[in-house]
């Protein structure tokens, strides 16, 4: 028998609303539209509407009521300190015997709504999400089955309102997706054409050289063409895996040969961190991406893994080796279902397998 924690877990508890979801969605979609940067360009609205589609829509959970359990009963402890109707000359705890009950109720949908009430005028709901399902519970001393049961429905009552409600804006949302990403491609795409056909009266040159960045401007003369050797792999990572697998996998690369380019090799103090990475870009083969919950997370990550699609799209080739490290298919296909479709390696095969797979690749 354990003893029972009081603290309770509930539903539509944030403080931010379903609004605000929304609200982050478009910010966030118009932003992952900025970030494509050239790739605009190079694919077909249609093709990237798809995608912003697929990444963005909110699927609002439904329960599966026809598909309820009940889980096992369990014997508790229950500490009872601070029930009015029981006299205790000191704060306790003081435990008795009682009964823990659950019920389970499957749903489909994004398990991350059940967070976000209507409005901030709903309450919170007691319950829990566990994987793919809600569950609800209740504990006491001598629990009575009706009062139990009357309890179940009114918070499934309490549930299916509240996502009901929340299924306006959700919805609202899902409709104009379509449209509002096409829009914005759109508009991104025309500011780019612009920008690459805005010509003067001066012959045009063939050098493929790019504007130097601020940090690189010194005052006085032209930045020198980089005519750096070409380099095996860039190995793009979130910093915070970088102890986990990224040093590791980088030295057991250059053990077998490769040549990779990794930031705390690379990078000396006063570098520019774009310009170093823009050629490392340049410079590279292939791109192994170490894809994870903390690179999925960040911009600078993101920003390395477009520069790669788009080489990869220019080129025709394939560029980018990913590496799935403490990731579900489900929570990348959220960030991109093109990039969940690809064969991935895994950093629970190890590093030697890894390494393996991409000499398969490179050599």
């Amino acid at each position: 028998m354990r003893r029972y924690a009081s603290a309770t877990e509930y539903l539509f508890a944030a403080e931010a609303t379903i609004h605000d979801v929304v609200e982050h969605q478009r910010r966030a979609l118009k932003r992952r539209v900025d970030e494509l940067g050239t790739a605009v360009l190079s694919r077909s609205v249609e093709e990237l509407t798809s995608e912003l589609v697929e990444a963005f829509r909110l699927e609002i959970p439904e329960l599966k009521m026809a598909k309820i359990t009940q889980l096992p009963n369990e014997e508790i402890e229950i500490d009872v300190s601070h029930d009015p109707r029981r006299a205790f000359f000191d704060d306790g705890p003081y435990y008795v015997r009682g009964s823990m009950i659950r019920i389970a109720i499957p749903f489909s949908g994004d398990p991350g709504l059940f967070k976000y009430p209507a409005s901030q005028f709903n309450s919170p709901i007691p319950g829990e999400v566990q994987d793919k399902e809600i569950v609800l519970l209740h504990t006491g001393e001598n629990p009575d089955s009706a009062q139990v049961q009357r309890d179940f429905d009114n918070r499934l009552t309490l549930i299916q309102q509240t996502l009901s409600m929340i299924s306006g804006p959700a919805g609202q949302w899902n409709n104009q997706l379509t449209d509002f990403a096409r829009t914005h491609i759109e508009q991104r795409h025309d500011e780019l054409s612009r920008n690459q056909n805005l010509l003067l009266s001066y012959p045009l040159s063939t050098s493929l050289r790019r504007a130097a960045t601020p940090e690189e401007v010194s005052g006085h003369g032209e930045r020198p063409l980089n005519t750096s050797p070409v380099c095996d792999l860039f190995l793009s990572h979130a910093h915070e895996d970088k102890e986990s697998i990224a040093r590791p996998l980088y030295k057991a690369l250059t053990a077998a040969g490769l040549t990779v380019w990794f930031d705390e090799a690379v990078l000396k103090m006063g570098d520019s961190l774009r310009s170093k990475i823009d050629e490392g870009l340049v410079r590279c083969r292939y791109g192994v991406v170490i894809l994870s919950p903390r690179f999925l997370a960040k911009q600078w990550p993101q920003r390395e893994l477009d520069g790669l699609v788009a080489k990869e799209t220019a080129s025709g080739q394939k560029a980018i080796l990913p590496i799935w490290h403490e990731l579900n298919r489900e929570t990348l296909i959220q960030y991109s279902p093109t990039l969940a479709d690809r064969l991935a390696g895994r950093s629970e095969q190890g590093i030697a397998s890894l390494v393996k797979m991409i000499l398969d690749v490179v050599t």
